[in-house]
């Protein structure tokens, strides 16, 4: 991570290609062009981008010495970052635009809960709510801009969207517990300890396992390998250092992705 140029650095890389890349598969799987697509991926890079620079911007302080914020190292200007926000804003919001209404609206939500976690829910008892709706959004967001009808599988995937990406929110804590606690950023995480903390995302995990388990048709094959990455993502967030641990929440995204995959393959076929 620290070898990426600081811009890339800034706009946390990994969960915002990973959300662009899941809206536009989930696009193309509910039946949408290429060019629809895209423009979902577009959405999420521009929107996600614009989170992750303003919460480097207003934490810039708290930041110092975390080598991994490249505004706090000073390899940035507070102008530049700006800039970052603007344009990555409009280009998310833009993009969303070209999709319709609907999908204008939803990116709108979720870009509400992303700069309001930014701006002080992070430290508070509710700081993983904005994380596990936005993640709750994605297959609504896809299956909008692919202009197709929301099946009832979708709908129930959305919803256990919310109890695993609360688990993702909690994984992602555990790994800026030490930074977060030093920093005075009392999230939930900070609030209820690690060995609390990680058994709550275990349950957590366990109840988004189980309502793509018993409330969809997903493969076997998809829900196998989706529990295998979670389930590998909470083993590495329970120990190690802070860097080892964003690969366990990073991790565990991925076996939530695979869910999504299987979900939407189930219903579109």
């Amino acid at each position: 991570m620290q070898s990426l140029p600081p811009i890339l650095r800034l706009i946390h890389p990994l969960p915002t290609l990973l959300n662009a890349a899941v809206a536009a598969g989930l696009t193309l799987v509910a039946g949408g062009s290429g060019t629809r697509a895209a423009l979902a991926a577009l959405t999420m890079v521009g929107i996600h981008a614009s989170i992750g620079a303003l919460n480097d911007l207003l934490d810039e302080r708290s930041d110092q010495g975390r080598t991994e914020k490249p505004l706090a190292m000073g390899e940035l200007h507070p102008r530049t970052v700006r800039t970052i926000i603007a344009v990555s804003a409009t280009i998310g919001f833009g993009a969303a635009s070209l999709l319709g209404t609907d999908c204008l609206q939803i990116a709108v939500a979720g870009a509400t809960l992303g700069y309001l976690y930014d701006a002080g829910v992070k430290r508070t008892w509710l700081s993983f709510l904005p994380f596990a709706l936005g993640v709750a959004l994605i297959p609504l967001f896809a299956w909008s801009a692919a202009g197709a009808v929301i099946a009832p599988a979708i709908l129930l995937l959305s919803l256990a969207a919310i109890p695993g990406g609360s688990a993702l929110a909690l994984q992602n804590g555990l790994a800026d517990y030490q930074l977060d606690r030093a920093a005075g950023t009392h999230g939930i995480v900070v609030r209820i300890g690690q060995r609390t903390t990680l058994a709550l995302a275990t349950l957590l995990h366990a109840i988004a396992f189980a309502f793509v388990l018993f409330g969809t048709a997903a493969s076997a094959l998809s829900l196998a390998l989706g529990a295998t990455l979670a389930a590998g993502g909470l083993i590495v967030s329970a120990g190690g250092e802070a860097h080892r641990r964003r690969r366990g929440w990073e991790l565990s995204a991925c076996g939530l992705a695979l869910y999504a995959a299987g979900v939407a393959l189930s219903t579109s076929a």
